[in-house]
């Protein structure tokens, strides 16, 4: 895109590439105009956007709740949660898609108070969309949530609501629309294979909840029970019947529960959990210490008449244990983020030498996304051949020429044990670049 100027039209790896909407990639390619093609602009928007998002928790606690405390305590929560700090710095779509997923939450919040916010928040709503499809379309009912007393009063916001849905429109519409009049498989492909992952509807009422909660419990490390003791003291004792807290609820169930239901999720897939999460658990301990000092400041007073706690030692304690807590889930996770030394990974390295060979390239491995980066090239997987020429052997035996194919040394001392030739013109640690010799 960044090349052609032709925003409309992804193409990876010299094919047509419509898995998933455009807005990551277009952020990534406006960088490249800016920066070059390289690691640094790959990264910038999502890196970026992971701190904005950062901030805007911040700002959505302090609009739901009147209170600055928790919108730190939640920003602090999702900021120290290890799969959210890998995944925003790395370049993925998780980041963009977070970013406008808690930007409509927090226009959504203004709107209810003030419903001139209310086209904002379906430009937003848009955005998010087109970062990922149908995980996105969950955020309607949050927006639906918090204006719904807004939008039922049809005389006076009326021309709002339409403009809302005119931005909507013109956001989403042009890109969808094309690609369905262009490609016949596109609705299948995106919406059906990709976006449900041909889930059938009997599929959602049967939880697979074991592994979605492991993959959460490593996402979040240590804020994961916390998270679970919350939830429960929030059940038991009724709290969740207040308006806002009840949408943090359905917030968590909305985004969570798809992933509850399917055997493919991942753990990146649950990212966006962590942002309901990270408001759960800022409420519930601060609703649970608030608690406790009501509760011990009456014990007092019935003892002593003179004698009461003051207000600022429950927020100093809610505060000082969540920087405790933050403190220690860094401490732990910082040498999984960044190494403690400076490397390029060998099938970066590789990728990189195939790059030079003006010849059509195979790759023998899984890593396709980084073959096709770091060589600059269109990379063809052996595993999506022929059955004749799926295999290195076969394809080294077959009546392909002038090509390179990327391997692993392992494939390669296996072909020196069964005595097929082959010309060696690359090797590192782990990978082998061979041709026909």
């Amino acid at each position: 895109m960044s090349r052609t100027g032709d925003f409309m039209n992804m193409v990876w790896n010299g094919k047509p590439y419509y898995d998933h909407p455009p807005m990551g990639f277009w952020l990534i390619a406006i960088a490249y105009k800016f920066f070059g093609v390289n690691e640094f602009s790959t990264r910038l928007p999502s890196a970026l956007l992971g701190l904005f998002s950062i901030l805007l928790m911040n700002k959505v606690g302090i609009e739901l709740f009147g209170k600055k405390i928790i919108g730190f305590v939640a920003a602090i929560i999702l900021g120290t949660s290890v799969w959210y700090v890998i995944r925003v710095r790395s370049g993925n779509l998780e980041s963009v898609f977070v970013f406008f997923y808690i930007l409509t939450v927090y226009l959504s919040v203004k709107s209810a108070k003030n419903f001139n916010w209310f086209p904002l928040v379906m430009l937003s709503f848009g955005g998010l969309i087109l970062s990922k499809t149908l995980v996105g379309v969950s955020a309607i009912i949050l927006i639906i949530y918090l204006n719904f007393s807004q939008l039922i009063n049809v005389k006076k916001n009326l021309v709002l609501v339409l403009i809302g849905i005119l931005f909507f429109g013109l956001t989403v519409f042009p890109w969808y629309y094309y690609h369905l009049k262009t490609f016949p498989d596109f609705y299948e492909y995106h919406f059906i294979h990709k976006g449900t992952r041909n889930k059938t509807f009997a599929s959602y009422f049967k939880p697979m909840i074991e592994q979605p909660l492991f993959y959460l419990h490593m996402g979040v490390r240590k804020w994961y029970y916390i998270w679970l003791a919350t939830l429960g003291f929030l059940l038991v004792s009724l709290k969740f019947l207040k308006k806002f807290i009840f949408f943090l609820f359905l917030w968590n169930f909305i985004v969570f529960y798809p992933f509850l239901t399917s055997k493919e999720t991942e753990l990146w897939h649950l990212i966006p959990v962590y942002l309901p999460l990270s408001f759960l658990i800022a409420l519930g301990v601060s609703e649970g210490i608030f608690l406790a000092y009501l509760t011990f400041n009456q014990i007092l007073i019935r003892h002593s008449k003179n004698i009461k706690i003051p207000n600022i030692i429950p927020a100093s304690l809610f505060l000082t244990l969540f920087l405790y807590f933050a403190f220690v889930q860094i401490r732990i996770f910082y040498k999984e983020v960044i190494p403690a030394n400076k490397w390029i990974p060998d099938d970066v390295a590789i990728s990189k030498v195939a790059g030079k060979y003006n010849k059509p390239i195979y790759l023998d491995d899984d890593y396709l996304p980084i073959a096709v980066f770091y060589s600059g090239k269109n990379v063809q997987p052996l595993a999506y051949l022929a059955d004749d020429k799926k295999t290195l052997e076969k394809f080294i035996q077959s009546n392909e020429k002038n090509y390179i194919v990327i391997t692993r040394n392992w494939v390669v001392d296996d072909l020196k044990k069964k005595e097929i030739k082959y010309k060696l013109l690359e090797k590192n640690n782990s990978f082998s670049i061979l041709t026909k010799p």
